[in-house]
């Protein structure tokens, strides 16, 4: 596992679509300083599950997604819509 400074993510980020959760995780993979290839080989997933879920495919599995998210320290929380 590679070596890397933890910095904040922020608050508690409200996603309408697949399309922001993507842009939510390549903004925390780009924070933590990590590529593709390194996020993909620390969620033991391929570098293509990668860039289909940055670029917001709603083909992605929820599974590979959570194993991401661990990854980048993350984690997914429902509730209820305002």
């Amino acid at each position: 596992m590679l070596d890397r400074e933890k910095k904040p993510f922020g608050n508690n980020v409200v996603l309408g679509d697949v399309i922001q959760l993507g842009q939510a995780v390549r903004s925390k993979r780009k924070q933590d300083g990590l590529t593709q290839q390194d996020l993909a080989a620390i969620a033991n997933v391929g570098v293509r599950f990668v860039s289909d879920l940055e670029n917001g495919k709603s083909t992605v599995q929820l599974d590979s997604v959570m194993s991401v998210l661990q990854a980048l320290g993350l984690e997914l929380s429902l509730a209820e819509k305002s």
